[in-house]
């Protein structure tokens, strides 16, 4: 999988560290907050996505950007062992709880940044230098003559 929204990227200095760009439902709480922030912002978007992925819906949801706002800053998502989903590891939904922590500091990476990541159980097979040579071969390829949007 291949994410770009570089319409609203920005790269990182210190300058801009309490400025929000995204979209609300993958926020972190303190880009929503306009505290500054670093990589662990990143993480919990790929939490997000990642939640996204396994249960088919979003974690946090509303009717406008305001209500998306209090559900991220109210509510601690948590998959639970039972909701994880056939053909889904207990090592995905805990790397996702971990991405999900509303306080940045409990988060996955904010100690030890990617390599924590990277040395997560879920990835315990996964050969990253590999991925860095761009010689992974992706498990699902989809069909290039069927229109793959609604």
């Amino acid at each position: 999988m291949r994410l770009t929204d570089f319409g609203v990227a920005r790269i990182m200095t210190s300058e801009n560290a309490s400025e929000t760009s995204g979209t609300p439902g993958y926020m972190a709480p303190e880009v929503m907050c306009r505290q500054n922030h670093g990589l662990t912002a990143d993480y919990f978007a790929v939490g997000v996505i990642a939640y996204e992925c396994m249960m088919g819906r979003r974690p946090y949801v509303g009717r406008n950007r305001r209500e998306i706002r209090e559900q991220i800053l109210c509510r601690q998502v948590q998959i639970k062992r039972y909701e994880i989903p056939e053909g889904w590891s207990v090592e995905a939904a805990d790397f996702i709880n971990r991405c999900l922590q509303r306080k940045p500091q409990n988060r996955i990476g904010f100690i030890n940044g990617t390599d924590e990541l990277k040395q997560h159980a879920w990835f315990k097979n996964f050969d990253w230098h590999q991925l860095a040579c761009k010689r992974v071969h992706s498990p699902y390829v989809p069909d290039i003559s069927v229109d793959n949007f609604d």
